[in-house]
């Protein structure tokens, strides 16, 4: 199943975002790699981040975001959103094609579909 994780930047943490930014960025690329997000980036005005994460409940959703360093230390609130996509725009693949690939872990696949 799929989920939309909504990370909300508590303004007054401001300095300690910025500390821990490189940390938070590990984790994130360590979930890219694993598989596990599909999408991840801040909104336009740097209020949130968002992920699109892969999980076999929300629960393990709602754990594996709390991993993130800015969940853990609490400088970012975070809210987990189970989502079904139908359609992705320009795919050649459909969603099960797209999970299937994250969930056996291929980098090379991904690559392979965002040349599409």
């Amino acid at each position: 199943m799929w989920y939309i994780v909504l990370s909300r930047s508590k303004p007054e943490m401001q300095d300690e975002k910025q500390n821990h930014y490189d940390e938070h960025r590990l984790w994130l690329e360590e979930q890219h790699k694993n598989g596990r997000l599909l999408f991840s980036g801040p909104t336009s005005d740097g209020a949130y981040g968002i992920y699109i994460m892969l999980a076999d409940s929300l629960d393990e959703a709602r754990s594996i975001a709390a991993q993130d360093s800015h969940h853990r230390r609490g400088i970012r609130t975070m809210e987990v959103l189970e989502w079904d996509p139908r359609r992705a725009f320009r795919m050649s693949h459909t969603i099960v094609d797209v999970e299937n690939m994250a969930r056996e872990k291929q980098p090379q696949a991904w690559r392979q579909l965002a040349a599409q």
